[in-house]
């Protein structure tokens, strides 16, 4: 039995699906992180080859039956990162063909499954991706946590205890957050949370986790707090914008998927980002994305051997995902 495989390598965890030509999945497994930027590439790879068997033990079925590999990995943003990616495939030595791919387009087919369309990822990391009608995928900011990822959590934690700080100079208004981070880590001092960051040194998990206190100040009213919300909103909006005009979307009505944890924060996100985006593009439809990213790179596996997503492909794919979609999450 010809088997493919779909992998969603990201910073905190790795989830692998192995499934039919026919589009029926067949098992699933998690695993920890394989963002080789974070762990090393021999680290990645063997969080890669442990998934990938455990779905593979899952399904009752041999690795080596694996035909196509898709793995759609964190960090892929330069031609340098997708040399190191394919060293990560290689040493996971999984399937007949392996392919990378940046983890925004398995987003972007989990969402719209390569129809035209726009995803936005505001997780611990950010990202906006689109596809057009001549289906090749593009994307929009998400350059990594040092230089770029507004809209994601990890940079709702970092402006929230800069603000936090500066409250403390003076020269910002005061902020709550203060006191939830005190409370949340437990410091002798605001200014401790400098001591956590530096030589600690405080994980990108935890930075990113500072953006609950933050949803929990601005829903009680604290301005700083809803003043960052509203500004990754519309700084994620522009990003949007950017995506709609090189794929000529401005003034087509474009199906826009939200995903990722940040968008728990509801109106407080939301709003700023729908009123940006108007300036730019008048009329788009907000959806929630149809799969998991990575049914993304299962797809993309499927399409490597001509296989489209319709008809009874689709139907497959949609019944046995309803059936195993609590162990794929």
């Amino acid at each position: 039995m010809m088997l493919v495989s779909g992998v969603d390598g990201g910073a905190t965890k790795t989830v692998a699906v192995v499934g039919r030509l026919d589009g029926t999945l067949l098992a699933s497994a998690r695993g920890p992180s394989s963002n080789y930027h974070n762990i090393g590439i021999g680290k990645a790879a063997k969080s890669i080859r442990i998934c990938v068997n455990s779905a593979c033990r899952h399904a009752h079925a041999s690795s080596s039956s694996l035909e196509t590999v898709v793995m759609g990995l964190a960090g892929m943003d330069s031609p340098m990162d997708f040399r190191a990616g394919q060293r990560v495939a290689d040493l996971a030595d999984l399937g007949g063909q392996r392919i990378v791919v940046h983890d925004s387009v398995i987003a972007i087919y989990a969402a719209t499954l390569g129809r035209p369309g726009i995803v936005v990822n505001a997780g611990t990391g950010s990202f906006v991706a689109g596809i057009g009608l001549d289906g090749k995928p593009i994307r929009a900011s998400g350059w990594g946590n040092i230089i770029d990822d507004e809209g994601s959590a990890y940079d709702i934690g970092r402006r929230a205890m800069r603000a936090s700080l500066r409250a403390l100079d003076g020269t910002e208004r005061k902020t709550t957050i203060a006191k939830l981070l005190v409370r949340k880590f437990r410091l002798h001092a605001l200014e401790d949370i400098v001591y956590e960051v530096h030589n600690k040194p405080m994980s990108t998990r935890e930075i990113s986790s500072i953006s609950k206190l933050v949803a929990q100040a601005a829903v009680n009213g604290d301005q700083v707090a809803r003043g960052i919300f509203a500004y990754e909103g519309r700084a994620m909006a522009s990003f949007v914008s950017a995506i709609a005009r090189r794929l000529e979307m401005t003034k087509s009505k474009p199906d826009i998927y939200c995903t990722g944890g940040v968008f728990k924060a509801g109106p407080l996100l939301l709003n700023p980002f729908k009123r940006e985006l108007r300036k730019s593009v008048l009329h788009f439809t907000l959806r929630h994305p149809r799969f998991e990213p990575v049914i993304g790179a299962f797809i993309l596996a499927l399409k490597e051997h001509g296989v489209a997503m319709r008809g009874v492909t689709l139907a497959n794919l949609e019944s046995s995902h309803a059936r195993r979609a609590v162990n794929i999450r």
